[in-house]
């Protein structure tokens, strides 16, 4: 499917190119049809025979002198006209002198009204020679225009097959061409050009489109190839047949490989980030677009990262094993978007836990550097009238947020992790936004603990957190705080002490989670 803004589908002449050149010396006057002198014939025929009708195709400039109209009444004359317009022909000639001295009216008025070019040849030329110097130069065309689509279509299959993207794709094509081409989404993203120095300059070529072919995926559009104009300022006249030749490769290249690394995976987690709305298709034309495949059922998983410099996060997503990422860094803390192939039924690797164990030994190695895993987001199962765009825009965002707590814990529990979920903060996250009375509460479960650090120098409240995160386990409890077991036991029963009752029993378990967790966001907050 394609569309165009001028119609520049010149691979064969059009009729008034036909009339200023090969017809001029036939003095030809045009007597209906006006409005579709532009329309291209892709062929010329002679022939004087009534019932020519059935042995056309359609787009046929018919040259006639009427002799097989001889002696035939207006009505019949009329159902001629009309014949040849259902049959599609580009326009019909008629050279007056020989059996009409000029064209009956009701030819005229037939062709008004079916809207078919009907021209009066007012001299004599030899059809012949017509004939053959039109069809000669159509035939020409075909032949360049073929081998063009070949020389295209075997340089983007080469592409494909070795994985490049859509970049060197959209190079041939411009080269090809002789014009700048860019790639938008069907919300006008842009995805990529080439053959233009900056974005200003791609969204004037889309402005100004000479041509453009609609980019489909399972039948539904994705994205469009838009053509400039050439160097030379002429169109080109196979701008519409190569841009759908090349719709075709253009889609799989999206759909397969993408631009690993390039501004287009930045601009899309910007535009993720900053929260700009996006329809699920172009999403998904924008993520493989960017190097993030989904090419079959796929979870993305956002993350956020930072460190006291931000290139240092940006390296440990890069060198971390995630075989489909796209980042960017935004106000020094980088974003990305992971995608992870989804799995069916029980015993499926959990994709969080997946992008958590390939980024823990790079993160663990760059110290100061936190990172936080986001929501899983399945792109085909979110159900209908879901913005699957908004929900992977919040979780980036509250993955953002996080940062800040997930250093929080780290230090509440004396660990060195550096790598996070967005899961294990959500009850941090809730915390921070409670009653403050309801906050000050939870504090007072813990506050004689901390009263208690201050005076002795004591470290009951780390003790208390680590064990409680530790599901109490007094074996992974003294390994964290790096005591022995008996050492252990002798802290919780102080604890237990200072507090007036056990905090392990299952019935206030969860509500010293939460004062723990209020105790260290107030501490953030200072």
């Amino acid at each position: 499917m394609t569309t165009g803004r001028h119609s520049t589908d010149t691979v064969t002449p059009t009729l008034r190119e036909i009339l200023d050149n090969e017809l001029a010396a036939a003095e030809p006057r045009i007597l209906s049809g006006h409005e579709h002198l532009d329309a291209p014939v892709r062929w010329v025929h002679s022939s004087e025979i009534y019932e020519i009708g059935p042995l056309l195709t359609g787009g046929e400039l018919l040259l006639t002198t009427g002799l097989g109209l001889r002696g035939l009444d207006a009505g019949t004359r009329k159902h001629y006209v009309q014949d040849l317009a259902q049959r599609g022909v580009a326009a019909v000639a008629i050279e007056v002198g020989r059996t009409f001295e000029s064209v009956p009216e009701e030819m005229v008025r037939a062709g008004s009204v079916a809207r078919l070019p009907i021209i009066e040849l007012r001299a004599v030329v030899p059809f012949i020679d017509v004939c053959r110097a039109v069809n000669t130069s159509i035939a020409a065309r075909e032949v360049d225009e073929l081998r063009l689509r070949s020389t295209l279509v075997d340089a983007l299959h080469d592409d494909l097959a070795a994985g490049a993207g859509v970049a060197p794709m959209l190079g041939h094509l411009s080269e090809i061409l002789g014009a700048p081409v860019v790639l938008v989404s069907t919300s006008d993203a842009l995805l990529s050009a080439h053959g233009v120095d900056d974005d200003s300059a791609a969204w004037r070529i889309v402005d100004r489109a000479v041509a453009e072919a609609v980019v489909l995926s399972k039948g539904r559009p994705m994205a469009r190839l838009v053509v400039g104009e050439r160097a030379d300022a002429g169109p080109n006249p196979f701008a519409e047949s190569l841009l759908r030749a090349a719709a075709g490769p253009v889609a799989v290249g999206l759909t397969r490989t993408g631009v690993r690394g390039s501004a287009l995976a930045a601009r899309l987690v910007e535009d993720l980030v900053d929260g700009r709305p996006m329809r699920p298709a172009d999403l998904r034309t924008r993520l493989a677009g960017a190097g993030v495949s989904v090419a079959g059922p796929t979870v993305v998983v956002p993350l956020a990262a930072e460190a006291p410099d931000p290139r240092m996060a940006d390296a440990a997503v890069a060198g971390a094993a995630l075989d489909s990422v796209a980042r960017s860094i935004v106000d020094a803390t980088v974003y990305a978007l992971v995608a992870v192939p989804a799995g069916g039924g029980q015993g499926t690797p959990d994709p969080v836990d997946r992008v958590v164990s390939s980024l823990v030994p790079r993160g663990n190695r760059l110290p100061g550097a936190t990172v936080v895993v986001g929501t899983p987001c399945r792109l085909d199962d979110l159900g209908p009238g879901t913005d699957t765009a908004a929900v992977l825009s919040e979780s980036l965002r509250r993955c953002g947020r996080q940062l800040g707590l997930a250093a929080s814990t780290a230090a509440r529990l004396g660990t060195d992790r550096r790598v996070f979920t967005s899961r294990e903060l959500l009850a941090d996250d809730a915390v921070r936004m409670l009653d403050p009375a309801v906050r000050a509460e939870l504090r007072s479960l813990v506050e004689p603990l901390v009263s208690n650090d201050e005076r002795s120098s004591s470290d009951l409240v780390r003790t208390l957190a680590v064990h409680l995160s530790n599901g109490c386990s007094a074996t992974r409890s003294a390994a964290a705080l790096h005591i022995g077991r008996q050492s252990l036991y002798q802290r919780i029963e102080r604890i237990r002490t200072v507090l007036g009752f056990d905090p392990t029993e299952p019935a206030v378990y969860a509500s010293m989670m939460l004062a723990l967790r209020s105790l260290t966001a107030d501490i953030h907050q200072l």
